[in-house]
Parts: structure tokens; C-alpha cells; sequence
């Protein structure tokens, strides 16, 4: 697997529109990113040390450097994601790593914050207890864990799960509880990753995608399922420790 994150943002990412390496489309991240995480963020302490595992190219870390955090780390297994994030995050703490597990296990209580964003899915079954217990080794006492995955309960969502050839699952709101519950997490919720609204467009947009997730709920619902309550095309979860 490591084979195929070697080069993984010029083979997958680098002609992908929200991927890019400039000011404007990290600005259009950052909009969305600061819609769906300000709940978590917004008033926590400046000086609270956040750890962004699996950071990509930094959009995550972007946000946070916007927001004021002073003590904001990323680590990637990625050499390519790594370098793509160090020409755009100056004087941001970033690290390649080999393995995301030893490093979590060597810096025991040691974050406030651990962020996983598009990174679950890329993680092999049998990895992903170990490293959902890593992680709550690696909080400090009452520390809380934001985890963004592809939502399988999104009709749709089987595209996301095979689009990338890294991928290895995709989770439910009770599997992704489920996962988290077991490493020791409490207090754990899921929210849907919700579209902004900044202007007249989205407004439009926002309206429309609540229509089609209601007749999408209504779709699952009778074909003789459980009324699902996050239907996004990622689920985001957090939890205490």
C-alpha cells in the first residue's frame, strides 16, 4: 500500500479542481471546512495542540493556521502530499512519517485535538482498530478525536468508495460509532458534511440538496430499511476521550 502513496497527489490528485496547490482553491477549501468544523473549533483555546493524521496537501491545517491555533501539527505517510503541503504551509509544523501507528504510540497524551480527514477509508480492516486506539492513546485526558470518511449510507456513495484504488472501506454513522466506541471514545456523535451557504447560488444549491436527501431518505426508508439520519456524501464523527 505504501507503494501507491508515493506518488499519490501527482497520480490522483493533481488535476483534481479542489486539490490544487494555490491561495484561491485553499480558500474555497478553508470556506467549506470552517462551515462543517467551526462547531468543534470555534471557541476552543488558541493554544490547544491539534494534530492533523493523514494532513494531504494541508487544506485542514490551512483552516487552523486561519483560525489562530498556535500548536497545530500534520504528519503524512504521502512524500508527495508532504511536499505539495510544505510549498503552501510556511512555518507550518509538518512531518512524513513511515507509520502513523508507532508515531501516534510515541507521543502518548500528548494532543488536545487528533483530526482524520479522507484517511479511514484509505485504511487496510485489520489496521483500523490499532489505529483508532492510537489515536486515544495519543489525546490527553477529555481530548476529542474529528473523524471525516465516506458515508456508505449515501445512495450514491459506492463511487467514492471505488474512485480510488487506496481505498479499502467505507463506513456507516453506527459502523464509524461502533469503530470509535470500541477504541474507548465516548460522547461519540455524527453530523453530515453540510454544503455552505455564501451567496445567492448556494442558497439555491443548499434548498435543492435538501430536497433530494429527503426523497433519498424516502428512497432507502421504503425499500424496507431504518430511516437513515445522515445521508452526505462523508459522515463526520467526533468523540471524547
Amino acid at each position: 500500500m505504501h507503494e501507491l502513496f508515493k506518488n499519490y497527489y501527482q497520480e490522483i490528485f493533481s488535476s483534481n479542481k479542489s486539490q490544487q496547490c494555490d491561495i484561491k482553491t485553499f480558500n474555497l477549501v478553508c470556506r467549506k471546512i470552517a462551515w462543517n468544523y467551526d462547531r468543534f473549533f470555534k471557541s476552543m483555546s488558541r493554544d490547544a495542540k491539534i494534530l492533523d493524521l493523514g494532513c494531504g496537501i494541508g487544506q485542514c491545517l490551512y483552516y487552523l493556521d486561519r483560525q489562530g491555533f498556535k500548536n497545530i501539527k500534520g504528519i503524512d505517510i504521502s512524500p508527495s502530499q508532504i511536499e505539495a503541503a510544505g510549498k503552501m504551509l510556511l512555518g507550518i509544523n509538518i512531518e512524513l512519517v513511515e507509520d502513523s501507528i508507532k508515531y501516534l504510540e510515541d507521543n502518548a497524551e500528548k494532543f488536545d485535538v487528533i483530526v482524520m480527514n479522507d484517511v479511514l477509508e484509505h485504511i487496510p480492516p485489520d489496521q483500523l482498530i490499532p489505529i483508532t486506539r492510537a489515536m486515544y492513546a495519543a489525546l490527553k485526558k477529555r481530548g476529542t478525536v474529528i473523524v471525516k470518511t465516506i458515508n456508505s449510507a449515501y445512495p450514491l456513495g459506492s463511487f467514492l468508495r471505488y474512485i480510488d484504488l487506496t481505498h479499502t472501506t467505507a463506513f456507516h454513522e453506527k459502523s464509524l460509532t461502533h469503530l470509535l466506541a470500541h477504541a474507548g471514545f465516548k460522547n461519540i456523535k455524527c453530523y453530515q458534511e453540510e454544503i455552505g451557504i455564501y451567496n445567492i447560488l448556494f442558497l439555491c444549491k443548499k434548498m435543492a440538496v435538501i430536497l433530494v436527501r429527503f426523497l433519498l431518505k424516502c428512497l432507502i426508508y421504503f425499500s424496507e430499511a431504518d430511516w437513515p439520519n445522515i445521508i452526505s456524501l462523508n459522515v463526520i464523527a467526533a468523540g471524547r476521550k
